[in-house]
């Protein structure tokens, strides 16, 4: 990958074909050092084949193609086995447990919950973490506690946020502490919710949350042949509202082509915008695989018959939309988030606007905060990202950029980071919770950067067994909020088989920004 600020010669891309990948292409990867872009399987453009020059493909390269492989092969599996196991949370859940089904077959009203679509129907994320309700601003607010939003210095509101001297003004400080809490507790939970289908997501923010419902969005990815992107924008009132909000999926359990892009190491150069992940872009809506022509690749406005008929592209509907609700509201900003997948499109979304200078929508950015995420691009997106989207706010202070990351999650630690092929590279502030939702501000990456680190073997398994006690036992300190059914412990125990997966559950993001408590920024 070019170093920032190094003058383009050509088209700059690396396309790696998995489905092309054969076994033995992989043991050569392994044994014979052969340079990556040599191989079939990968289309690099000119200026990527003189920079890479003969760099091998390593073990990180032949790894990756390990896993997509196997996930190619479960593919079919995970989602009929999936959609089963939904199915069977789902009717116990509909018709109150063993007893319950008994006896709505003794009443004949016994509930079959086939439609996916239905209000009441939740997936495998809902029966993990089945919470719907926002929890108030902690008590201790009032009393001046700093906790977390001081420590992040949010901002929402176009000024620093100082909760200390806010909260001595409750009355006078309201809207802004208000708008503090939206970015935390919200968000966390936005990007859980966004894992569920419209009319769920409609119920609960219209009637648990109070919220303003404007959309459920469905975008389409050409590549895919298929509605690929789902996300919905709230906001806290429907008239003069104080934040809008745009919530990303993120990646589904048992949706392998979902973890597949996570993991895929191919990128496109994107000019000034630095390298960026290919999958991230197909899903926001990626016209052509050239990494010369931003034109070609992804045009300012909706190109003619990009998609069949009644399907959108998801980037240009959301901007779209986002900028007719600012104009509503005024006086509102917008709130970017979403959780692994649903979190690297919350950061390629504002930094596509800002690349064809979107003032309306990316100039109203108040904070973008995710969760899980993955890396999205090389060091020079990170500082277009910094440059455009972060600092610049017509005048106003940078807008907090947070990357919420708990414990070994293994989605933050991917793509690998490859040098000369695949230089990825995190962005904003990482804030990482370990223990019992211990948070430090890490000046750097989490630990364990590439997750395969040999070093880290026995702290991860320990960390797994440590989160399936903690979320046997947490309720009994934190309260009934937080015990844990079956689901969600049988989940955690994934993570004795692959340490950091159980990590990736949002409930710990959740309860990360809920019982956490953050020190200094760590050198």
């Amino acid at each position: 990958m070019v170093a920032a600020g190094r003058p383009k010669m050509g088209e700059e891309k690396l396309i790696i074909r998995s489905e092309k990948v054969r076994f033995i292409d992989i043991l050569s990867l392994l044994f014979l050092r052969r340079p990556l872009t040599s191989y079939a399987f990968v289309d690099a453009g000119d200026q990527t084949v003189l920079d890479a020059g003969n760099t091998p493909g390593d073990i990180f390269v032949a790894l990756t193609e390990i896993i997509q492989k196997a996930l190619a092969a479960a593919y079919w599996p995970a989602r009929i086995i999936g959609a089963a196991i939904e199915i069977l949370l789902n009717f116990f859940a509909l018709n109150g447990g063993l007893l319950g089904i008994i006896w709505n077959i003794f009443r004949c009203r016994l509930v079959i919950p086939l439609n996916r679509e239905a209000p009441n129907f939740r997936t495998m994320i809902g029966m993990i973490d089945g919470r719907t309700e926002l929890k108030p601003a902690p008590p201790q607010m009032a009393a001046g506690d700093i906790r977390q939003l001081q420590v992040l210095d949010v901002v929402v509101s176009g000024e620093i946020a100082d909760l200390e001297s806010g909260c001595r003004r409750a009355a006078e400080a309201e809207p802004l502490v208000l708008r503090q809490y939206l970015v935390l507790e919200v968000t966390a939970m936005a990007a859980k919710l966004a894992y569920e289908n419209a009319a769920y997501i409609e119920n609960v923010v219209k009637n648990v949350w109070k919220f303003n419902f404007v959309g459920f969005f469905n975008g389409w990815n050409k590549y895919l042949n298929l509605d690929g992107t789902q996300a919905f924008v709230i906001t806290d009132k429907a008239e003069d509202a104080n934040v809008v909000i745009l919530a990303f999926r993120g990646t589904e359990p048992f949706n392998m082509q979902d973890w597949s892009t996570d993991v895929n190491l191919s990128w496109i150069g994107m000019g000034r915008m630095g390298f960026v992940h290919a999958g991230f872009l197909k899903a926001l809506g990626l016209q052509e695989e050239d990494g010369k022509s931003i034109e070609r690749a992804f045009p300012k406005d909706v190109p003619n018959g990009a998609t069949p008929a009644g399907k959108h592209l998801a980037y240009y509907q959301l901007r779209d939309t986002l900028r007719e609700e600012l104009k509503k509201h005024p006086n509102a900003r917008l709130v970017v988030t979403g959780h692994s997948l649903g979190g690297a499109l919350a950061v390629v979304f504002p930094a596509l606007l800002a690349l064809y200078d979107e003032k309306d929508v990316v100039g109203r950015i108040g904070a973008v905060q995710t969760f899980g995420q993955p890396r999205v691009g090389n060091e020079t997106f990170v500082n277009f990202f910094k440059a455009e989207v972060e600092a610049k706010q017509n005048g106003t202070v940078p807008v907090p950029f947070h990357r919420v990351v708990y414990r070994y999650d293994i989605v933050p630690r991917v793509p690998f980071d490859l040098a000369k092929l695949a230089e990825f590279r995190h962005g904003g502030t990482c804030v990482y919770y370990d223990g019992w939702y211990d948070g430090k501000v890490l000046a750097g990456d989490a630990p364990n950067p590439n997750y395969f680190d040999p070093r880290f073997v026995l702290s991860m398994y320990g960390n797994a067994i440590g989160d399936l006690v903690k979320g046997a036992f947490l309720w009994a300190k934190a309260g009934k909020d937080y015990r844990e059914g079956a689901v969600s412990l049988l989940y955690r125990a994934s993570g004795l088989l692959v340490p950091g997966l159980a990590s990736h559950s949002p409930r710990d993001y959740v309860n990360s920004v809920r019982l956490g408590r953050i020190e200094p920024k760590q050198v």
